[in-house]
């Protein structure tokens, strides 16, 4: 294979792939990607996914995703957790499709194969392919040659299953206006908003038996505030950092085995011409572009080009450049032109967006590098920290786990192999709990607290994940139930049936409505009858904010011959939705942006129906509690 590389070293033509590229996959092997650990969270048939790979992603996405992450710790908690969840699906999803490739015989060429490896840059040197630096890269990260392209093939066949999906899936051009006529149609209604108290019977007053009967039913809205004594653990990821002892050396070689985590992306500079759409002529724009980019094709100065027309203010004083850039501090349309440029002083076919035109020109490039171990050295110690924190953690969870299920009825083995005293809350109600003792004040914990095993049973909760801590808990014991005496509450047993009788008289007045305005009534005699107004929306789209979600819903449910709905909107309200107009809508974007669109969001629910398909006919296993 090395040898075909030297032998084809000319003439071919760079791609760009989706998904894969190059080393940092293969550093952990096809089959070490998946396992690679005692802690297994999930079994795909006979492939297992270890706890290690699960949290080494997981770290990554959290790191990408470090700024969108709540301040608030119990939001945080909750996202943290959706995140982790969707990397497990993602590593399932690869198994899935690997397995299914493998099954059907995907093939990739021998010459597939070159050219991939050809094409990716870190194996360049002057900008061509280098196969001592392909050969030696490899070797430092010990992996040997067969093995790469191996695994390379593998991945390059997991891409041909996704372009294959990508270009079978398409959408007509009768199906796409359907789809924009729906996406965009507004909608003009009326609602007429009921609210139980409007039906309340003041003059109803209920029958001793009644009243006695009600409270009995529902005794527990009038029982006193239960009492709980919890005793808890609280073990904190801090204790194992503080118990690390790491060396340059030991840094060193992790930096060595994982430098491709460590790239400072290429970055080109650039220069523009800029026709903005937005405070001049679309159609002229579109000529001047096209004038400007012959000039340039005739060989006139693209500075002298940008000076004169481009409306971008900024740019133009300095003869078109718009600085360094890396990919990402570009919208894609322009990102993709920019480093679709081959070589330096080369200029961009015209590019068309919502703002207007572009020409772009690369003026310099310089390559994607790997950092030097001494400019990422706290980088690489937090990393390393992380992973050996993570490893211990796991190893921990997984004892303590044991110890509680082996030892139900008492935290004290817990404490002893934790070396963390526990702490107890006393006889106190769960509100003063929850505000003394904050740590337990979280969601997770209070549905633990309320578990039939640890409320009815008085057994160990498992550990718990809140944060940065492992908590523990039972519970020791409890005050008996207590509740509040008959003829103390008589009155709010009255209140509580006058409004449990206006709510059922509202429900039945609402289906009369709907029937007399299927009827052929019409909505100001409704009005009449509740002695309420309705209120008038027009032009109301799919995703207006300023209607509750579950009334949207609703109204876009209806047809014009089906157009009368009711909806809850809150504990007794409800809202009558009389539908009066469906409305034709209109888009800002162009006819480009909403086929791209629609074609991903179409190609989007085919890959998702495949995969389900995938993860139906295949024998899968989640292991929660190593998660």
């Amino acid at each position: 294979m090395l040898q075909n590389i030297r032998d084809k070293s000319t003439g071919w033509i760079a791609y760009i792939i989706v998904i894969g590229i190059s080393i940092p996959f293969a550093l952990w092997g096809i089959d070490q990607y998946f396992t690679g650990g005692n802690i297994i969270v999930a079994e795909i048939n006979e492939t297992k996914i270890s706890s290690e790979r699960l949290n080494n992603e997981y770290q990554d996405r959290l790191q990408e995703m470090k700024g969108m992450i709540s301040k608030d710790e119990s939001e945080a908690e909750l996202q943290k957790k959706i995140i982790k969840r969707s990397v497990l699906d993602e590593l399932i999803d690869s198994v899935l499709v690997r397995n299914f490739v493998n099954k059907n015989k995907f093939q990739i060429s021998e010459d597939s194969l070159i050219s991939d490896i050809k094409n990716n840059k870190l194996f360049h040197v002057e900008k061509k392919f280098n196969p001592v630096r392909y050969k030696k890269l490899l070797e430092t990260q010990g992996i040997k040659i067969p093995d790469y392209e191996r695994i390379r093939k593998s991945e390059l066949k997991t891409l041909q299953f996704y372009n294959n999906i990508v270009e079978s899936s398409f959408l007509t051009s009768q199906q796409l206006k359907d789809l924009k006529k729906l996406k965009y149609q507004t909608r003009d209604f009326k609602l007429l908003s009921l609210s139980y108290k409007d039906f309340v019977n003041k003059n109803n007053n209920s029958t001793e038996k009644e009243k006695k009967d009600f409270y009995v039913k529902y005794r527990n809205i009038f029982s006193m505030p239960e009492k709980l004594n919890i005793e808890y653990i609280v073990f904190n990821k801090k204790i194992l950092k503080k118990q690390l002892s790491i060396n340059s050396e030991m840094l060193k070689n992790y930096y060595n085995e994982n430098k491709f985590k460590y790239i400072t992306p290429e970055k080109r500079k650039v220069k523009q011409i800029f026709l903005s759409n937005i405070k001049h002529n679309k159609e002229k724009n579109a000529e001047l572009i096209k004038e400007i980019h012959n000039k340039l094709e005739n060989k006139s100065s693209f500075e002298s080009l940008a000076t004169k027309y481009s409306h971008d203010k900024l740019s133009n004083k300095k003869q078109g450049s718009i600085g360094w850039v890396y990919r990402n501090d570009l919208s894609k349309d322009i990102s993709d032109a920019v480093f679709k440029i081959e070589n330096i002083n080369d200029i961009s076919n015209i590019i068309q967006t919502d703002q207007g035109f572009y020409i772009l020109k690369v003026e310099k490039i310089k390559e994607a590098q790997i950092k030097e171990f001494k400019d990422v050295k706290k980088i690489v110690k937090k990393d390393y920290e992380n992973i050996l924190v993570t490893r211990k953690y796991n190893v921990i969870f997984e004892e303590v786990s044991n110890i509680l299920y082996e030892n139900p009825s008492s935290l004290s083995e817990a404490e002893i192999f934790l070396s963390v005293n526990k702490k107890t809350t006393g006889l106190s109600t769960l509100s003063k709990i929850k505000k003394d003792h904050k740590v337990l004040n979280n969601e997770k914990i209070l549905k633990e607290i309320s578990s039939t095993g640890v409320y009815n049973e008085g057994l160990n909760s498992q550990p718990i994940e809140v944060g940065e801590n492992i908590i523990m808990l039972r519970l020791k014991n409890k005050s008996p139930i207590k509740y509040k005496k008959y003829e103390n509450v008589i009155s709010e047993v009255e209140a509580l049936i006058n409004t449990e009788k206006s709510i059922v008289t509202m429900k039945d007045t609402i289906k009369d409505i709907e029937k007399k305005l299927n009827s052929g009534s019409t909505l100001k005699d409704i009005e009449k009858l509740t002695n309420r107004k309705s209120t008038n929306y027009s032009n109301i789209k799919r995703s207006d904010k300023n209607i509750p979600p579950s009334l949207l819903v609703k109204l876009f449910s209806l047809t014009e011959k089906n157009n009368i709905t009711s909806v809850e909107s809150g504990t007794g309200n409800y809202e009558l939705i009389v539908l009066e107009k469906i409305n034709e809508g209109t888009s800002d974007l162009s006819e480009k942006s909403i086929k791209t669109m629609f074609n991903n969001e179409y190609v989007n629910s085919v890959l998702y129906s495949v995969i389900q398909s995938l993860r139906e006919q295949a024998d899968i296993k989640i292991y929660p509690k190593n998660l």
